[in-house]
């Protein structure tokens, strides 16, 4: 375990502890569901992706690694599958199949595996390897290369987008440049704020000044491209060490730490929230405390009135013109790419075009639908925020926290914009308890719409590109001219691909759409209902006990100034 996963682990124990010291205790610590974040910091893995070009070395520098040959090197792409891989002492591969059922098989029954490869979505190998148990909670995944047929590999890269931590990239010597693929690539990671290690592969094959000369090119390019300084790393058939000495670099303890620590700080803010609001609910009136609950019964209408609106309203508002411009960068994309578009089908053919547009309409809608869920997030929260105006000068006097309204308005913003894929855990582990905490319900609806709305138009394009192509390239056959090819992708293959999303799109997105207006209302309903609970509890406390007012108040506050010192010596430092 890492240090700041017990770090961390120990923190969330320790509020738990503190929180069962009051007389509220009970309803407090179950709000906060402190065990299900225990369990999710401690299950935690660091997903490290190893992508390239298919034949870049990526098997072979990932065995070498292992001192082992337990991943095939010389497979097709037909049958290539993303194989995560992990430690254990019961060494099986398990098969993820697209309804996430899994099927078990030996540890040396990867060729039947392959022969099926298009049953599984990804592999998950076991192997007793200390290289692999010295990593931990790191779990290497071997990805499919680029060019693996669209399916295979678009369905690992929608499966992975979100999933990696750090990437280690490969580039062959044989390659010697960052290809236009691959920089779509790590433009794709970059979006998701994730970082990378970078590895020229196959050096061997060349002589040691040449293969420093093309490692000085690459720098060169990712800091043209990229505006970063990386070390290219330069390995030939036997770079493991080369691969274990970056693992042990890319500080796993730091990557947990980004993925947690915010998440942490918003559960200290709204467990501190609550005793305040329980504190100043002890020292006001009966009548007080009944107009602060009747304000927020209010609010909490006002919001689902609000939120039915704006769904009615969801299309025409939000989706209409996000959609367009959606569409239209789809568009420029590709008539960006042309030139290349023309190039791969003079000399590839209708597979390789096909998966270049793929490839390219993939990249387009990542960084378009991202930043349109982003802006539609922030409008419909600030929408929601205006209706609960009126409740701001109560509750910043019962929660002690001056703009109490801009708080909440602020803290949602941020949880919608983590995207943080270790926080995927938290969405399970709720809908699988059933319970009804909403707090974080919301916490990766930018990350998941846009691979909510990206995986089924992806599909889309892989299904509608053969037969959009078919015809055109029975021309080609005949006739390869780069004048026709390029009057056929301007003004056939744009158009009809730009038709077919404007056709299936909106109804996708604006689904989507409506799932977030319902998650960002969830959000404000919980604050609000959880705030009303508090101050009922307190007032039904107070009017069935004979508690002495100023004794409660003391402990709430002495239990709050814990918290805050446990916080600021774990969070803050």
């Amino acid at each position: 375990m890492l240090k700041i996963q017990k770090k961390y682990i120990d923190y969330v124990q320790n509020l738990e502890n503190e929180l069962k010291k009051m007389s509220l205790s009970g309803e407090i610590v179950q709000g906060f569901h402190l065990n299900e974040t225990i369990d999710t910091l401690r299950g935690k893995e660091l997903i490290v992706p190893v992508i390239g070009a298919f034949s870049a070395g990526k098997s072979s520098l990932i065995n070498s690694f292992l001192g082992d040959k337990k991943l095939p090197e010389k497979i097709t792409p037909e049958t290539a599958l993303a194989t995560e891989l992990r430690y254990s002492e019961d060494e099986r591969i398990e098969a993820i199949k697209s309804n996430d059922i899994s099927e078990i098989f030996s540890i040396d029954a990867i060729e039947d595996i392959k022969a099926r490869a298009n049953e599984f979505k990804y592999l998950k190998m076991y192997l007793k390897n200390d290289n692999l148990k010295n990593i931990e909670p790191l779990v290497l995944v071997d990805m499919p290369g680029f060019e693996s047929p669209l399916d295979l590999h678009n369905q690992a890269i929608m499966e992975y987008i979100n999933k990696g931590v750090h990437y280690i990239v490969l580039t062959s010597v044989e390659d010697g440049t960052i290809t236009r693929s691959m920089e779509r690539q790590l433009t794709d990671i970059q979006e998701y704020g994730r970082g990378f290690s970078f590895f020229l592969s196959k050096t061997n094959l060349r002589s040691e000044n040449e293969a420093k000369e093309v490692g000085t090119r690459l720098e060169e390019q990712i800091e043209e491209y990229f505006d970063i300084e990386k070390e290219v790393v330069l390995v030939d058939d036997n770079g493991g060490k080369s691969l274990q000495k970056i693992l042990l670099n890319i500080e796993p303890e730091k990557l947990f730490e980004d993925l947690f620590k915010e998440e942490l700080k918003d559960k200290y803010y709204a467990i501190t929230d609550t005793l305040n609001t329980t504190i100043s609910s002890l020292g006001k009136d009966k009548k007080k405390n009944e107009e602060v609950i009747s304000e927020l019964k209010e609010s909490f209408v006002k919001i689902q009135k609000e939120r039915d609106q704006m769904i009615g309203n969801a299309q025409e508002k939000y989706s209409n013109a996000s959609v367009n411009k959606i569409v239209e960068s789809v568009g420029r994309e590709l008539s960006n790419s042309v030139n290349e578009l023309v190039t791969v089908a003079s000399t590839g053919g209708q597979d390789a075009m096909g998966n270049l547009i793929s490839e390219i309409t993939r990249h387009s809608l990542v960084s378009s639908i991202k930043t349109s869920m982003n802006d539609i997030s922030n409008n419909i929260v600030d929408d929601f925020a205006l209706n609960l105006k009126n409740l701001d000068a109560s509750m910043s006097d019962f929660t002690m926290t001056d703009n109490w309204l801009e708080k909440i308005t602020d803290t949602t913003k941020s949880i919608l914009g983590k995207a943080k894929g270790g926080l995927d855990n938290v969405i399970k582990n709720r809908k699988k308890s059933g319970n009804n905490d909403k707090v974080y319900k919301v916490i990766t609806t930018i990350l998941a719409t846009t691979t909510t709305v990206l995986a089924p138009i992806v599909e889309l394009v892989i299904i509608f590109l053969p037969e959009l192509l078919g015809g055109l390239f029975e021309n080609y056959q005949k006739q390869k001219q780069e004048e026709q090819i390029r009057n056929s992708i301007l003004t056939q293959i744009i158009p009809s691909l730009k038709r077919e999303l404007r056709s299936k799109l909106p109804e996708i997105f604006n689904q989507q759409v409506q799932e977030m207006i319902h998650s960002i209302s969830s959000q404000f309903e919980h604050v609000i209902e959880e705030k009303k609970q508090t101050i009922e509890s307190v007032q039904d406390e107070i009017d069935s006990k004979n508690i002495n007012i100023e004794e409660e108040i003391n402990l709430y506050k002495e239990t709050n100034k814990k918290i805050t010192t446990l916080t600021n010596n774990i969070l803050y430092k």
